[in-house]
């Protein structure tokens, strides 16, 4: 019973906020000012149509989609290859490992001003390839730790019998090790899509106008030192966390099965 009642109280303060700045999003300057915690006198779309209208802000989810998606099929791509390599022994491979995670053990902040200049240098600035291609450094010790933590449970047994059948080294990669692995890769792109959609400090830094922002960067653009006006940013915000929360409904049990699937291969 006392379990039931603490998830109850962590859902309450999970779901409040949301919930919150769900309704909100409905109400007028007066409304939410006179009653913050009554429900909207009318359940008007207005607010939504005004943030569509006042600021791009479909070029602003259409700019995060195109990043969050092409960094996790690079990070994905770069992690199946390092994690099939890292299953076989060679000199160094422990090192290989554990140089490869060692970016989770990195403060992100410094990394600002050496990618800031390199970006710079390369002629990316202010586009989303190249706040892609940042995210993909950043975030790859992540998808690299899921895929490789997956792939270790592939039994030996399956790799040495299609190499006795005649396959090769990428044969067996592709055609083997890949199909196997794909609920972990899954998994990890799920995860790697909502950090990258969610992202903030670089993708203010490398862009700078409305057509490279992202949506996290386009909320500011709401908010401003002489114009507020809270019910839109409401609204801009509901648009903007929507696609996440979306897709982490409706592919949970997927992440769950992916992550557990490993214990009774």
């Amino acid at each position: 019973m006392f379990r039931w009642v603490v998830l109850g109280v962590f859902t309450l303060i999970t779901l409040l906020p949301l919930l919150w700045l769900v309704m909100s999003s409905f109400k007028s300057d007066a409304e939410l000012f006179g009653s913050p915690f009554a429900p909207p006198e009318s359940w008007s779309f207005r607010n939504y149509s005004e943030a569509l209208r006042e600021h791009p802000l479909l070029v602003f989810l259409r700019n995060s989609a195109v990043v969050a998606v092409l960094a996790t099929a690079l990070i994905l791509i770069a992690s199946l290859m390092a994690s099939y390599s890292l299953m076989h022994r060679f000199r160094l491979s422990r090192m290989t490992f554990g140089f490869l995670l060692f970016g989770i053990l990195l403060p992100v902040n410094a990394l600002m001003t050496p990618i800031f200049f390199t970006v710079n240098k390369l002629g990316l600035y202010n586009t989303t390839i190249g706040l892609a291609l940042v995210y993909a450094g950043l975030f790859f010790p992540l998808g690299f730790l899921i895929v490789k933590t997956y792939m270790d449970t592939t039994p030996m047994e399956i790799i040495e019998a299609a190499r006795v059948d005649g396959a090769s080294f990428h044969a067996i990669f592709r055609r083997v090790v890949v199909p196997l692995s794909m609920p972990g890769a899954a998994t990890a792109g799920i995860f790697l899509v909502i950090t990258a959609w969610n992202e903030l400090l670089f993708a203010s830094i490398l862009t700078q106008d409305e057509a490279s922002q992202t949506v996290q960067v386009g909320m500011r653009y709401f908010l401003t030192t002489y114009a507020a006006d809270y019910p839109l940013a409401f609204a801009a915000t509901v648009v903007s966390i929507a696609p996440t929360v979306v897709i982490y409904m409706i592919l949970s049990e997927r992440i769950v099965a992916a992550m557990t699937a490993g214990s009774v291969k």
